[in-house]
């Protein structure tokens, strides 16, 4: 009696499974899979959003040099988001459950520029840099020694230093969280000289 009793609690599980493992077998959405978590459950592959070409992360490999100089004492530079670069970080997410290459996404996570500077002769300079965005920031500026930030959505460096003839190009750069670029960037750059 007891070996009939285990015969057909044994065929009755062993029917229980067969169905739950054809009942996985038909989900066939390539986004849900199985996990490997030791747990029945169905995990979600995330989609990546923020991937790039490769073509665009070697674009944004150097910053963008403009070919214009800013004078020391001359007029005011403006710039807009088209002058700046965008500068990608990249992000390897691997695939533990299912043995798959590494999926690789490039996010975006600021914008940078180069221009050269004339007229840095070893005199104190006064650099004055303006501006705003509609996304919070932080801004880098640097020359030769001289070197200054600010954040928020409104930039003002107001700074002098005698750099001893050291700035040649000036770098401005913005970094930013994932997923909040901004939309625009307006920057006005001044060096003048102490007269």
């Amino acid at each position: 009696m007891k070996t009939l009793l285990m015969l057909f609690i044994f065929i009755t599980l062993n029917i229980f499974s067969f169905s739950a493992f054809s009942s996985e077998e038909q989900d066939v959405n390539p986004l849900r899979r199985q996990c490997c978590d030791d747990r029945d459950r169905i995990c979600e592959i995330q989609r990546m959003q923020d991937s790039v070409s490769i073509d665009q992360m070697f674009a944004a490999a150097k910053p963008m040099i403009l070919s214009t100089p800013i004078y020391v004492g001359g007029a005011r530079y403006t710039l807009t988001k088209s002058d700046f670069n965008p500068v990608y970080t990249t992000r390897v997410i691997y695939d533990p459950c299912f043995m798959s290459e590494p999926r690789v996404i490039n996010i975006l996570v600021g914008y940078e520029v180069v221009f050269p500077v004339d007229g840095d002769y070893g005199q104190n300079l006064f650099f004055d840099i303006n501006g705003r965005s509609n996304k919070s920031m932080s801004l880098t500026a640097s020359c030769g020694t001289f070197s200054a930030s600010d954040s928020g959505s409104k930039f003002i460096i107001s700074q002098r230093k005698n750099t001893g003839g050291s700035c040649k190009n000036m770098q401005l750069k913005f970094t930013f969280p994932t997923n909040s670029a901004p939309a625009s960037i307006d920057l006005t750059v001044t060096i003048s000289e102490q007269l």
